[in-house]
């Protein structure tokens, strides 16, 4: 059940994330489009010669997406099977970060085709960059009251939260009691909503985009953008109140984990779904716009490596608007663009590293034995030492009878490492294999301690050590 439902997350978070971006980055109709393949789109394409090259140029590298796209679902539809559940995670996490870049590799190729044509015709960057000096800083659009209202309502939830947690509001959480686990669970939606607040102020400061020299134009066009985003950070944020107060319900309600998976892949379709809304209406935008009221072309497409990556020292904004697909991107010329890309490569080196680490852990048997002095809990080294003369009491029992949350620590089919609440009680430190269908409860002065070997034969010859 635990792999199925780690496979039901993976899925929903990376098919409809593919889908969105096949569509946007390979559309069946190229002339109407504001840009192909991250450059922009020009009165230079139109010719019969250069149209009936770009059509080539993206229905190749539309079907070789096609094709991408087919086997990246299929290979989703494979991970289902795998036996292992922490490899089927780190499998799960591998192909999402190969899935996100192989998709995309048409797209690159498309770009630099294209570039090499604006070679041809003679078109070279006018390095210009565009101002409307008129509506410089006054095209806002962002709803701060409306945010204010969903940001004071999450905050209300997690307080809330809080206090059935201490027990100063009295609801039974049964085997959550004492956990926390309640907070941190509606604290982990809600901290989305803190990530949102400087992402809408910064796209709604950001650079007007210049598209005619008529500044009444500039003005409709960069509101109107403005307001799609203000929209989807308001719904995002509502979203993530509404989903926080269904996991508080579902916590005193029905306790149990497949709710809770049910939840969370019930919000990444919703969200999914806004993403797409919102693309759909930005292209519709664009569409209108830039057929209708364009009249100014900033040829910047060099300054775009790959078609996705802004690279220009000449520019001194931090954010500017996605090639592609919804939000913004950073400059990578500007000094804090460069800490923000270490930063990025810093955090894939990490993510490849938690992956090994999670990898070795899931590999690794632990081990329980008795040194004459101590009972000895080792895995990859000593995880914990009982002192033996610490020892009040000891007993045993099996897996059904045997109910644990993570409040913190490593949960994983084979491997149940950290500080969890056991049968409503909570602060128990645990070092078990669940499989060897056995626990021992340790009692000392300090803590409570439920251990086992990794096989049931190897526990209970720890418990008659012990009982002697």
């Amino acid at each position: 059940m635990q792999n199925f439902l780690l496979s039901i997350i993976m899925f929903i978070c990376i098919v409809p994330a593919l889908l969105i971006m096949y569509f946007i980055m390979y559309p069946r109709e190229w002339k109407n489009k504001k840009r192909i393949f991250g450059i922009n789109n020009r009165k230079e394409f139109e010719t019969e010669k250069s149209a009936e090259f770009i059509t080539t140029v993206a229905e190749t590298h539309r079907k070789q997406a096609t094709v991408i796209l087919a086997i990246l679902l299929v290979l989703s539809v494979l991970c289902f099977f795998i036996p292992v559940f922490y490899v089927q995670m780190t499998v799960w996490t591998i192909f999402i970060f190969i899935a996100l870049v192989v998709i995309a590799i048409p797209y690159i190729l498309g770009n630099s085709e294209l570039k090499k044509y604006k070679k041809c015709l003679g078109i070279v960057s006018d390095n210009v960059l565009y101002a409307d000096l008129k509506n410089a800083g006054n095209v806002h659009a962002l709803n701060t009251s409306l945010l204010a209202v969903a940001n004071i309502a999450g905050l209300l939830i997690l307080v809330l939260s809080l206090l059935t947690d201490l027990g100063i509001v009295p609801i039974d959480l049964k085997v959550f009691n004492g956990s926390f686990v309640l907070t941190m669970s509606i604290g982990a939606v809600l901290f989305t909503n803190i990530i949102l607040i400087p992402i809408a102020f910064m796209v709604d400061h950001s650079r007007n985009q210049v598209i005619s020299n008529n500044s009444d134009v500039n003005a409709n066009y960069n509101r109107a953008v403005k307001k799609l985003f203000s929209d989807s950070f308001i719904f995002f944020t509502f979203i993530d109140d509404i989903v926080a107060l269904i996991l508080f319900a579902s916590f005193i309600l029905l306790n149990s984990e497949v709710t809770m998976i049910a939840i969370i892949g019930i919000y990444m379709l919703v969200i999914m779904g806004e993403m797409a809304v919102y693309v759909s209406k930005r292209t519709a935008l664009d569409n209108r716009y830039y057929a209708k009221e364009s009249t100014i072309v900033a040829d910047d497409d060099d300054y775009w490596i790959l078609g996705m990556i802004y690279y220009n020292p000449n520019d001194s904004k931090l954010n500017v608007d996605k090639r592609y697909g919804m939000g913004m991107t950073v400059n990578m010329a500007h000094p804090v663009g460069k800490l923000i890309g270490v930063f990025c490569v810093l955090s894939l080196v990490a993510s490849i590293i938690v992956l090994v680490w999670i990898g070795m852990m899931g590999a690794t048997p632990i081990k329980v034995y008795d040194n004459g002095q101590e009972i000895v809990c080792h895995h990859l080294w000593d995880e914990y030492r009982i002192e033996k003369s610490e020892i009040v009491s000891v007993e045993k029992g099996d897996m059904n009878e045997f109910k644990a949350v993570k409040t913190a620590g490593t949960g994983m089919e084979n491997c149940l490492k950290g500080t969890f609440a056991v049968n409503g009680e909570s602060g128990c430190t645990l070092f078990m294999n669940p499989q060897a269908d056995m626990w021992i409860k340790i009692n000392t002065n300090e803590k409570t301690y439920y251990i086992s070997d990794n096989t049931k034969e190897g526990t209970q010859s720890i418990y008659e050590a012990l009982s002697d």
